[in-house]
């Protein structure tokens, strides 16, 4: 990769390597990576097999780039919303949420190829997907049980709340923007709504008044046994 043409021209540089991640993607879940030539890529965004060389050393190069952009940069916002505790853990689990969400409705078509070309990935950027993958829903775990242990969530398994916020994370790919009544959102909006949807089983509804009688008193107890012994167990 040529670093005079990051200097000469960064808005240039920029404006071309986001044209060809657009072109990678739209290719590679065409052709698959192995039937994508760099000539097919270069044509794609005007350049020549030679001029291409200025931005990118190969395909193996540009699959990474689409790997890093999602799966490790999900892991390292998550990471920094798990150690962010002066905010409340609801808070920054609903941020979280959203974040994903939004990421994979800007970018729909670029989430499926990550899904769908695994198996094609270099054994290298196979061990760095894998890993920002169980870092990732390792962070989301921890932030569900925060939420649980301060009392906005409901007692349940963390880390099958955590896999339920993914899934519905990542299906978004499958559906977004098609849909009747969604096409006409942003991803920001989607993923706002969605993030509501997604928490609105796991938060703490709590009403301690007493009103619904004895019954719902003891499930509430019950709630606060299971978080102290999820409390317990943790320490």
């Amino acid at each position: 990769m040529s670093n005079t043409t990051k200097t000469k021209a960064p808005a240039r540089y920029e404006l071309v390597m986001n044209q060809l991640m657009e072109a990678a993607e739209r290719l590679f879940a065409q052709k698959g990576v192995a039937g994508t030539s760099l000539q097919e890529l270069a044509e794609a965004v005007g350049l020549t097999r030679t001029g291409i060389y200025h931005y990118v050393k190969g395909k193996d190069e540009m699959l990474e780039t689409l790997v890093r952009g999602f799966t490790l940069e999900t892991a390292r916002d998550l990471e920094r919303l798990a150690g962010e505790y002066s905010r409340t853990a609801i808070e920054r689990l609903r941020e979280g949420v959203t974040n994903m969400a939004c990421k994979v409705a800007q970018h729909p078509q670029r989430f499926r190829l990550l899904l769908t070309s695994e198996g094609a990935f270099p054994e290298a950027l196979a061990k760095q997907y894998r890993t920002a993958r169980k870092r990732t829903s390792s962070a989301l775990t921890d932030l569900v049980a925060q939420s649980i242990r301060e009392g906005s969530c409901r007692a349940v398994s963390d880390e099958m709340a955590a896999f339920s916020l993914l899934g519905v994370c990542n299906w978004v790919a499958f559906w977004y923007p098609h849909g009747e009544k969604t096409s006409d959102l942003t991803p920001e909006q989607l993923s706002s709504q969605l993030t509501a949807i997604a928490l609105e089983g796991l938060v703490a509804g709590r009403d301690v008044s007493g009103a619904g009688g004895i019954a719902q008193m003891i499930g509430l107890l019950r709630e606060d046994i299971d978080r102290l012994e999820g409390m317990i167990v943790t320490d």
